[in-house]
């Protein structure tokens, strides 16, 4: 096997995102400059100014990812090259950093023009301090760059509530839960890839019984809440209550939906599915459990695959958790994308720059050599791993509602994650109890975001 590094799971990642976003926005004019062609196409190799200025256009550009920094900076030239009166003046800040950078930057007013965001955690931006521009009217004017995205609801990802309902960010590179495997002990096992929740337990069970981790997965870094949130939603999809609370992020965890799943979840828990010692490891360990091959499978996220295939010598491959019987497999979708600041002075050339970064060209370019997710349909990158969950993406279930959170669940999420793990881990816990705890601070944080 080769030798083995250290692993950020990508799952303590999406814990540390739940601390929310803030956003960013101006610009800078200079003189001259050459005219460039209107592109409408998001599938045309570049998309040019749309508009027909001489005027030279400074955009300042604020992204995360410091080790894309050269994938980047080659995005960047490609795309002046199509837009001689358009430069980008880009600035890296680490993932972990961003939200504190980005607040300071407004309240500063010292806005980039375009602004690194996950799509689905736009609402300080949008209801606190209304700094994101609506995207609605760029989308309507193009429609094939409006429907150029996998599915149909993703742009919808970033829509923060009924009372907002405009897209405010476009997605770059998706990110969604997947389940990791390794495809020797699957044959090995004679195991089959899972179409159900019912089949995915019974090869738990199968790997359980030869002393086999079935679903290595961190407790304390967030995992197994995430994984009750998704038994959650299935419920609520599967008994059509899926609608007006629970829209808003305001169903009961007292109700039987969320009852369920958290005793679905100590159930697998106590089966040892999860590994023996789920909280007492975190993303790297349980990468390396995966590694190791002491684990059949390990519950992440789709950008962990390119980290972890380049350290181990079986063949690595992934698939979407399984939906109960009867149900479509639900892939809810969320994306690192980028939106434009009200305050920028160039909103036409940001959104001509964000065109770009999802045009089938430079999408391409980062599926081929980041082995990130795209974000279009109809996209084929060469790499039979991402080819296949694009194409499970795109026919996954597009009908699933879409919570809108009117609050901000950063500081929530740690409290119904220590209130869970002490569910898990004490065998005589009620689950009633535990419940209605977790109720009591949902309630505090809806209504503090109502003040």
């Amino acid at each position: 096997m080769k030798k083995m590094t250290k692993v950020w799971g990508v799952w303590s990642i999406c814990a540390a995102l739940i601390l929310m976003l803030a956003a960013c926005g101006s610009g800078n004019k200079e003189t001259g400059a050459t005219e460039s062609p209107v592109a409408t196409n998001a599938t045309e190799p570049a998309a040019s100014a749309s508009n027909s200025s001489t005027e030279q256009v400074t955009l300042k550009f604020l992204y995360i990812w410091p080790e894309f920094e050269d994938k980047m900076n080659e995005t960047i030239k490609n795309f002046e090259a199509a837009n001689p009166n358009i430069k980008i003046k880009p600035e890296i800040v680490p993932w972990d950093k961003v939200i504190e950078v980005l607040q300071t930057k407004v309240a500063s007013k010292q806005e980039p023009d375009i602004s690194f965001g996950w799509t689905h955690w736009m609402a300080p931006f949008v209801n606190e301090v209304d700094a994101a521009l609506p995207l609605d009217e760029y989308l309507n004017k193009d429609e094939a760059w409006k429907n150029s995205f996998v599915r149909n609801d993703l742009l919808a990802t970033s829509i923060v509530s009924p009372e907002k309902p405009y897209v405010s960010n476009i997605p770059f590179k998706l990110s969604f839960q997947v389940v990791i495997y390794n495809k020797k002990i699957f044959e090995d096992n004679q195991l089959q890839i899972p179409q159900t929740l019912e089949q995915f337990e019974m090869i738990m069970s199968t790997l359980a019984s030869k002393n086999i981790i079935p679903l290595a997965a961190s407790g304390k870094d967030g995992n197994l809440d995430i994984l009750k949130d998704s038994f959650a939603g299935m419920n609520f999809y599967r008994n059509g209550t899926a609608t007006g609370d629970w829209l808003k992020g305001e169903e009961s965890y007292s109700s039987p939906e969320y009852l369920a799943a958290m005793e679905f979840t100590k159930k697998w828990f106590n089966q040892g599915y999860f590994g023996k010692d789920s909280f007492a490891v975190g993303g790297d360990e349980v990468s390396n459990l995966l590694l190791s091959k002491k684990a059949a499978m390990v519950l992440g996220n789709n950008n962990q695959i390119s980290a972890l295939q380049p350290q181990i010598d079986d063949e690595l491959g992934a698939f979407l958790f399984p939906a109960p019987e009867g149900m479509k497999a639900q892939a809810p979708l969320t994306a690192d994308g980028f939106f434009v600041l009200k305050a920028s002075k160039h909103p036409e050339e940001s959104v001509t720059f964000l065109k770009y970064l999802t045009s089938q060209e430079n999408q391409k370019l980062w599926a081929e050599s980041t082995q990130s997710m795209p974000v279009l349909k109809d996209l084929k990158t060469g790499n039979e791993t991402i080819d296949t969950l694009i194409d499970q993406v795109a026919s996954s279930a597009s009908d699933y509602p879409k919570q809108q959170l009117s609050y901000n669940p950063g500081e929530l999420a740690k409290l119904l994650q220590a209130s869970f793990a002490e569910y898990l881990l004490k065998s005589d816990a009620d689950v009633k109890s535990t419940a209605e705890k977790m109720e009591k601070d949902h309630r505090n944080a809806i209504n503090s975001g109502k003040q």
